[in-house]
């Protein structure tokens, strides 16, 4: 007979039981959580590897691109090199050539001027400067980016603002130099023959005249000052009270000037053919000796106007008659008129660069680009009234371009377009 087990023992066993498989299912929860951690790190660590491989991908990236820009920086300054050699290569040899036909050139004059042909040899010298423009052309190195001068509103009948008869004390007998004020854009022209400085205010009416030394050529402004170049004088003068402050006498004779945005004149040497540099209380500072083959005893600088870190330099009797130079003196180019300009010793430059510049006996304004190209003329033939032009032989450029003309004429002396 089985022995029967009381109710008590069996729920006691029972219960520890139960008891036993609670603390097994709370320690099998936690391994779960440590694995569920594990996990949970290793993903964090999977996440953070992987930013870092795709940081670092990135700067792999970033440095083949810049490996392979800096090549292809080379390839194309090597090219650039290579052009500018085949360019430089084709620059000597058509220089060869031209150096070859101007000695055949010196060759054919020395003949004719031993056989005592005037006109012959004096024909092939014209041809030989031609040449030797050729050469200059080849051998430049500086470009201007040309901003050409809006011609539309030259290219119908000009009318002008006023006009000025050339009667009475105000007349302008000589006038060689035009400054203009660009606040109160009053006019000042100087008159060589007079001796003086003429003033008109913007709508052409005579104001007064100032005192010079005798046969005044070239003037500058400043805000207080005026200053006026006569022979080997140069003298400064008060704005505010119209005399002469300060005159001091140079080596050489002196004509145009100009003054460049460092407070420095530019005086050009009539004859010395160089630029002088003198302070505002008129101490030279520096002599510039320009670099030009176009140049003989013949020859004179009549006027400078500075423009963009460059010197525009008039020559007078000479076929290349405006030259420009950088501010050390070195030729840039020579200007080569499409026409042939006479009697011309100054001109303008607009806001563009284009070049502004009379021809006296043709009666006209002839206005070019930087490098020379004629874009337009103006005559009596585009002008509203007949005969207005009658020996222009200066020009300025005031406000909107507003072109001033001072010219030898009866009927008028002073005009602004």
């Amino acid at each position: 007979m089985a022995t029967r087990v009381p109710a008590e023992v069996e729920l006691i066993e029972g219960n520890e039981w139960e008891r036993e498989l609670e603390i097994l299912v709370e320690q099998v929860q936690h391994e779960k959580d440590k694995v569920r951690d594990i996990f949970q790190q290793l993903h964090s660590l999977l996440a953070v590897r992987e930013q870092s491989l795709l940081v670092e991908l990135d700067d792999v990236v970033v440095r083949a691109r810049l490996e392979v820009k800096e090549k292809i920086d080379v390839i194309q300054e090597l090219q650039k090199a290579k052009e500018a050699l085949d360019k430089e290569l084709t620059k000597n040899k058509l220089r060869e050539v031209l150096q070859k036909n101007l000695s055949t050139l010196d060759e054919k004059i020395r003949e004719e001027k031993g056989r005592g042909v005037n006109v012959r040899w004096v024909d092939l010298e014209w041809k030989r400067e031609q040449l030797e423009q050729s050469i200059i052309e080849v051998c430049k190195v500086v470009t201007f980016k040309e901003k050409p001068f809006r011609t539309e509103d030259y290219s119908r009948k000009l009318r002008p603002v006023w006009s000025r008869e050339g009667t009475g004390p105000s007349r302008i007998e000589w006038p060689d130099q035009i400054a203009i004020d660009p606040i109160s854009e009053n006019i000042y022209i100087v008159d060589s023959k007079a001796h003086n400085i003429k003033i008109f205010n913007k709508e052409g009416k005579y104001l007064y005249n100032i005192s010079t030394p005798k046969n005044p050529s070239g003037i500058a402004l400043t805000n207080e000052f005026i200053y006026v170049s006569a022979g080997k004088t140069i003298v400064k003068i008060g704005r505010s009270n119209n005399k002469t402050t300060k005159s001091v006498k140079l080596e050489n004779s002196v004509f145009g000037m100009d003054i460049y945005t460092n407070n420095t004149l530019y005086v050009c040497e009539q004859y010395n053919l160089s630029i002088l540099l003198l302070d505002m209380e008129l101490k030279v500072q520096n002599r510039i000796i320009l670099n030009t083959p176009h140049v003989t005893d013949r020859k004179s600088i009549t006027s400078i106007k500075l423009y963009q870190d460059n010197m525009y330099v008039k020559f007078n009797n000479s076929l290349f008659h405006l030259q420009i130079f950088r501010l050390d003196g070195e030729l840039v180019r020579c200007i080569i008129e499409e026409t042939e300009i006479l009697f011309c010793n100054f001109f303008t430059i607009d806001q563009f660069g284009n070049i502004i510049t009379p021809n006296y006996f043709r009666n006209e304004i002839k206005i070019f680009s930087n490098s020379g190209k004629l874009i337009h003329t103006i005559s009596n033939s585009n002008l509203a009234e007949d005969e207005m032009f009658d020996c222009p032989i200066e020009v300025a450029i005031g406000k909107n371009n507003r072109i001033i003309i001072a010219q030898h004429s009866e009927k008028y002396n002073l005009i602004a377009f």
